[in-house]
């Protein structure tokens, strides 16, 4: 057995689901309950948040790269339909990663919309990966 193959993978895994869950998390819990806060407090508990998540996406980010790097360069089978599908996880990734990463700005409007993008491009990653296993 190639314990560092198995390594890899549980650690890309476990990045994936830090950076998917958190969003989700966000999303679905922390955002509505932000909204039950008093007006002056809302913006300050956003903030704090975001604060706290952004070294969070930072090392999951750097992890799933490292990590997926290793994993595409000990795979031993790639074929056509494995490479159209890696291409469109790739461009899914990418844009988790940004939006992961603007989400987490101070003050920004726009943060329920971006954490909906993530959740939405994460769950077709998933998809996505699931269907390597018969490719």
């Amino acid at each position: 057995m190639d314990y560092l193959s198995v390594s890899m993978l549980a650690l890309h895994v476990i990045c994936a689901v830090t950076l998917l869950g958190g969003a989700l998390a966000w999303r679905v819990a922390a955002i509505p309950g932000i909204q039950l806060l008093e007006a002056g407090t809302k913006a300050k508990v956003d903030n704090a948040i975001a604060a706290a998540w952004r070294p969070v996406v930072i090392a999951s980010v750097l992890g799933l790269l490292v990590t997926g790097v290793y994993n595409l360069m000990h795979r031993t089978v790639q074929t056509k339909q494995f490479h159209m599908l890696f291409g469109i996880k790739m461009l899914l990734a990418l844009h988790v990663f940004a939006v992961s990463y603007l989400a987490t700005r101070p003050n920004n409007a726009r943060r329920s919309r971006q954490l909906t993008g993530i959740v939405i491009s994460g769950a077709a990653i998933v998809i996505i990966s699931a269907a390597f296993r018969w490719v």
